[in-house]
């Protein structure tokens, strides 16, 4: 009798109660999909092998570019930063339908953070000027100044896409070769080669800032500098990272991974680490 009845207060005790609260399910540490994780493992694997030979490559046009007037070196830099840009609207349009899909299995979306994502997308924005700006000051002519109004508008078409990438159909779509696996990884391979572009002219531009620090003191101010330049820094890393972020964001191996891609950057940084690129 004793024992029915312990099992009766027991079963009372596990009921579910209007107002009471109940402990939260806690998130696997690992997203269900590891896509972002290889980003930014690739991510670090090009700031610490990689880094020193398309920086060198990368300054050398620069250099050539706008110190020396070589219209060769302009039309290939010309032709490289123009085929990213390229990228990053063949990867946003090519990563909503599998996105989404996998969204919609999960019973996952952004309505609950539009506010953060928001914010990146004033980022990609941001990123978007810049890389046209670039391809404007690398034209042979001197645009007019319709021109410029232009590429102004024609800049939001990039983050445009990523923002309706990110956003849930409102009707599935149906299936057909945008849902395929292969779709998938021309996309992610064109959001990293813009990536890849991103980091490398970052580099190049501050490659002579990375001198060893010579004390403790030094140290420290040049932390307190990398956060301030921290926005900076995440102007080049999360637009092209941002159609990942969106599926993995509530993980904590995420936010690992993604302090580990920038990790050299921060220690170049701060500690220092001449590049050496030679130009």
């Amino acid at each position: 009798m004793r024992l029915q009845r312990r099992r009766e207060a027991k079963t009372v005790s596990e009921i579910h109660l209007p107002g009471r609260s109940t402990r939260k399910e806690r998130r696997p540490f690992l997203p269900p999909n590891y896509r972002g994780l290889l980003f930014d493992v690739a991510v670090f694997a090009f700031n610490v092998f990689l880094v020193r030979l398309l920086t060198r490559h990368v300054g050398r046009l620069l250099s050539m570019t706008f110190l020396s007037d070589d219209p060769q070196a302009s039309r290939t830099l010309l032709y490289i930063i123009s085929a990213v840009f390229v990228a990053q609207l063949v990867g946003a349009c090519l990563k909503r339908r599998p996105l989404q899909a996998r969204l919609l299995a999960r019973h996952e979306g952004t309505s609950g953070d539009d506010f953060g994502f928001g914010c990146v997308l004033i980022l990609h924005f941001c990123l978007t000027l810049v890389t046209a700006a670039g391809i404007i000051a690398l034209l042979p002519t001197q645009p007019s100044g319709g021109i410029y109004v232009l590429v102004f508008f024609l800049s939001i078409i990039p983050t445009v896409l990523v923002a309706r990438a990110i956003t849930p159909y409102k009707k599935p779509p149906k299936t057909d070769w945008r849902n395929s696996h292969g779709a998938e990884i021309v996309a992610d391979l064109c959001l990293f080669a813009y990536m890849l572009v991103n980091l490398a002219i970052w580099n190049t531009l501050t490659a002579g800032s990375n001198v060893r620090a010579t004390g403790v003191g030094d140290v420290f101010s040049r932390a307190l500098g990398f956060i301030i330049i921290s926005p900076m820094i995440l102007l080049f890393y999360l637009p092209p990272r941002l159609l990942f972020l969106v599926e993995d964001y509530k993980y904590r191996a995420t936010w690992i991974s993604m302090t580990l891609a920038i990790a050299p950057v921060a220690y170049r940084v701060i500690i220092g680490s001449p590049l050496d690129i030679n130009w």
